[in-house]
């Protein structure tokens, strides 16, 4: 009896790891929670519109973007009771305002392997870049890199709102060496 005991167990353990799970999922009222992938129509999006960019090519703005895009970030550092203004100008002064990054910078190029796009549990879309940022400097010569993290906003198949975080000091920097030439 003792002999079976053994081989009884290593059998029984055996069926319950190649057992297909039964227990159902727990569904939450977290609005916060959904599911996340790289392998979407919109992260692969953003992917065209990172490598527009790259290119000097503002034409993913104008095909993708809501007319009314609102884009914050902390270079307008306009804030009122304590929330961020987004910049003006829509898709159109957007558009107009990548390009210039191209007047102070050569060689731009941005990372675009970490790509994820948040479905939350309440509908709302958006997608997440993890990303590097560098650049050669036309005024001061300096080669840069900074570290990036955009968060696009979509309503459909627009982006409605963009996020870019940051740190700003050598864009000020470049812009501030071009007006002394």
């Amino acid at each position: 009896m003792k002999k079976l005991i053994v081989p009884m167990m290593f059998v029984a353990s055996m069926f319950a790891c190649t057992s297909p799970e039964t227990k159902k999922a727990e569904t939450s009222s977290d609005k916060e929670s959904g599911t996340f992938t790289s392998l979407d129509e919109k992260s692969a999006k953003v992917k065209q519109f990172l490598e527009a960019y790259m290119n000097n090519d503002s034409t993913q703005i104008y095909a993708n973007y809501a007319d009314t895009v609102k884009i914050y970030d902390q270079m307008a550092n306009r804030q009122e009771g304590g929330k961020t203004i987004p910049n003006p100008g829509g898709k159109a002064g957007f558009a107009a305002n990548e390009r210039m990054n191209h007047a102070f910078f050569t060689d731009i190029k941005i990372t675009t392997d970490n790509i994820k796009t948040f479905v939350f549990s309440d509908g709302r879309v958006h997608t997440g870049v993890w990303s590097m940022w560098t650049g050669k400097g036309k005024y001061t010569n300096q080669e840069i890199s900074v570290p990036v993290h955009l968060a696009f906003i979509w309503e459909g198949d627009k982006v409605v709102s963009e996020y870019r975080f940051f740190d700003p000091t050598t864009l000020v920097a470049e812009v501030a060496a071009s007006q002394k030439k």
